[in-house]
């Protein structure tokens, strides 16, 4: 056998260790994007309040990150793009984080998830009428399954029959969609890590400013409420957002977008057995049409504008 013959074999499994190290990385980063509701919960079940939880979320992310950052030299990027950047932390992705907690509170974290990645919908929504992308076939059945996943979901007679959360939910998707539509056209070409640092950075002033402005910013009293800070910074944030990362350079965005649909399911299942949330019959189908037509959002080829990038600024 020739030197170059062997040379294949040995090529071959180094990818085939690369994809499966890059799908393992996206689904550690998908599990954890999941914990951000039951922390959440958790926390804000034993005092603190909506502005401080996130502004410790995002200050304790915002701090990890850039230690990582300047230890790395990946900090300087340019003063416009960083003010962008901060400014996407500071109003689009604090108003989305906000529009997730509220509905979290009315209608449950399964859900809610749920309701959040209805976002590829409303992508490909944007890009039609936004920037005239005729959609294909298979992109308006997903469109079409994932809002009667909506509907289904919306059961009036199942366990959560508040529709201003389900409404809430919805614009939650819709919000988010919009943030990373705008948000990646303008980092475009800022590094991911750099990008992900002053969003959360921006997000991270805005909650502390609000925490401040309002009762005050809550301290954690407790080795429980240490505990549940530190879940939802590094477990919910940090490695989430890491494992993306590095999953996405060796699987490719494509196969990372699609693995990242696990996120909702695991979500469910994490409600079901930390929270007690039961969904109904008509919200499972639901949810499983909304799943469904994710991965038909992803199989069906090119992507709506932006929806690939968007994966390079995606926090939760």
């Amino acid at each position: 056998m020739t030197v170059q013959a062997q040379r294949v074999p040995t090529a071959a499994r180094h990818e085939r260790a690369t994809a499966l190290a890059g799908a393992a990385l996206v689904a550690v980063s998908a599990c954890g994007f999941a914990t951000l509701g039951i922390f959440g919960k958790l926390l804000m079940a034993r005092g603190f309040d909506l502005q401080s939880t996130l502004a410790w979320r995002f200050g304790g992310a915002a701090l990890l990150l850039w230690i990582w950052m300047l230890a790395r030299s990946r900090w300087r990027i340019a003063a416009a793009q960083a003010a962008i950047a901060f400014a996407m932390g500071a109003i689009g992705y604090a108003l989305q984080a906000t529009l997730y907690f509220v509905t979290m509170d009315h209608i449950g974290v399964g859900l809610t998830s749920l309701l959040l990645y209805t976002y590829p919908a409303f992508v490909a929504l944007l890009a039609w009428l936004v920037d005239h992308e005729r959609p294909t076939w298979a992109r308006v059945a997903a469109l079409v399954a994932v809002f009667a996943g909506t509907s289904l979901a919306a059961d009036p007679r199942g366990p959560h029959p508040d529709l201003f959360g389900l409404v809430i939910g919805l614009c939650t998707g819709a919000w988010y969609a919009i943030y990373l539509t705008v948000g990646t056209r303008l980092v475009r070409a800022v590094d991911s890590l750099a990008a992900s640092g002053y969003v959360c950075l921006g997000a991270a002033a805005s909650f502390l400013i609000a925490a401040l402005s309002g009762k005050g910013l809550d301290t954690p009293q407790s080795t429980v409420q240490v505990a549940l800070i530190v879940g939802i910074v590094v477990v919910a944030t940090v490695i989430p957002i890491v494992a993306l990362f590095a999953g996405m350079r060796r699987l490719g965005t494509p196969r990372a977008a699609l693995l990242s649909t696990l996120e909702p399911v695991v979500t469910v299942a994490l409600g079901a057995v930390v929270l007690g949330e039961r969904l109904g019959q008509a919200e499972l189908a639901g949810g499983a049409l909304i799943v469904a037509a994710l991965v038909l959002l992803q199989l069906s080829g090119r992507p709506a504008s932006g929806y690939l990038d968007a994966n390079s600024v995606k926090n939760r």
